[in-house]
């Protein structure tokens, strides 16, 4: 299940209104590291949520929203922690030639996306690296094997639908750590449909509350956000899961989203969604050798998993972003099918899993997919074999 950003939801800091890049050899680097001063210093890396990382003068780790890797930075200090601190960004004193002016207005004020000052490949290489460095690190995985990230065809315009708030007259999404309400007339990474119903929204002096804005569709059920990147993913998905085999278990199936399109890959589909919506929505849809589960993967995996022969049985995980947890581990571990393909939209989970499935599963490959352009949100499709 795909992660979704919400506009406004993001981690970032304080607002900054966006200057060109400003270069500076003629201001030397503070050094004092006390709450509410400035001070400089490198960005080594992007982490995982759309933080740069660089080092203070102590030695200590300090994140830094709308930074590039390689910059030199002024930051005020805003929050000092025994193992890290957190800064604003006050200018880029050494620029990198990836920094790029966002498209939108109120970028760095609204909290939803974190990329729109880099440019579009070398945001695809900074959520190459995150993946790679979370199945390091988390993983325990020595040389992982991350192929570079799918594109998105569509780097703005993409989104089918948004979440906006409105309060006290304004209409847009909330503001970086805040549930202030950061007023938006246009979108740019939703698309043009969408745009207009904010903009029949704005016309229609609504109440204050949150509204859910979408592209017209008869489709029922799960609909990934970005329908372009969608098709892609199911295409990563077909090849991983190639040639097939005697039965495919569609862990948190959704609507059938994955599972429909692998159907004649394999003798018997078997899919568990908790929602009723989508089940139905799935059932609706299936071919003549599917069978959707209404409840949890936990309840009914067991189950799902005695419907065929291990050794010709792949299991396709979508879950939220916290993961799948112990009891879906054990039942995995226990009836040991033969693949594993485990859709993710959180790098740090993915991980987490690997690592937990490892004692009779090997970690082939990770193939990250940019659903989300501009945002720190990063999906990818790993592939288990059984040892």
């Amino acid at each position: 299940m795909s992660n979704e950003p919400v506009e406004g939801a993001g981690d970032e800091s304080a607002p900054f209104a966006f200057a060109a890049p400003q270069i500076s050899v003629e201001t030397p680097p503070k050094v004092s590291h006390s709450r509410g001063l400035d001070t400089s210093l490198v960005i080594e890396q992007v982490t995982f949520g759309g933080k740069g990382l660089g080092r203070l003068q102590s030695g200590k780790v300090c994140f830094v929203p709308r930074v590039i890797p390689g910059e030199r930075v002024e930051c005020r200090i805003t929050r000092e922690k025994s193992k890290h601190a957190e800064a604003d960004l006050v200018r880029i004193l050494e620029a990198s030639p990836d920094r790029v002016r966002p498209k939108c207005p109120v970028f760095g004020t609204c909290g939803g996306c974190s990329y729109q000052h880099i440019s579009y490949d070398r945001q695809l290489a900074i959520k190459t690296l995150q993946v790679e460095d979370a199945l390091r690190r988390l993983g325990s995985i020595t040389a992982p094997v991350v192929r570079p990230a799918i594109p998105s065809p569509q780097q703005y315009g993409y989104r089918n639908r948004i979440s906006v708030h409105v309060r006290a007259g304004k209409v847009g999404f909330f503001g970086a750590k805040s549930h202030r309400v950061v007023d938006v007339a246009e979108c740019p990474i939703a698309s043009e449909l969408v745009n207009a119903e904010l903009q029949a929204l704005r016309d229609s002096q609504p109440r204050d509350g949150e509204y859910s804005l979408r592209e017209p569709s008869d489709y029922r059920g799960f609909r990934q956000v970005n329908s372009s990147a969608g098709e892609l993913m199911k295409e990563a998905v077909a090849s991983l899961s190639a040639p097939g085999g005697e039965l495919l278990v569609d862990a948190y199936c959704g609507a059938g989203f994955f599972a429909h399109h692998l159907r004649e890959q394999y003798t018997q589909v078997v899919g568990i969604e908790w929602s009723e919506d989508a089940v139905r929505a799935a059932r609706e849809r299936r071919g003549a050798n599917e069978i959707y589960l209404l409840g949890d993967v936990e309840q009914h995996l067991t189950a799902a998993l005695q419907s065929g022969p291990a050794e010709a049985t792949t299991v396709l995980i979508d879950p939220p972003a916290e993961g799948i947890g112990s009891g879906v581990v054990g039942h995995l571990l226990e009836r040991a099918p033969s693949r594993i393909i485990y859709v993710s939209c959180n790098p740090a989970t993915l991980a987490r899993d690997i690592k937990s499935l490892s004692s009779k599963y090997a970690f082939q490959e990770v193939r990250p997919i940019d659903m989300f352009p501009q945002t720190a949100e990063i999906e990818a499709i790993a592939l288990l074999h059984r040892i």
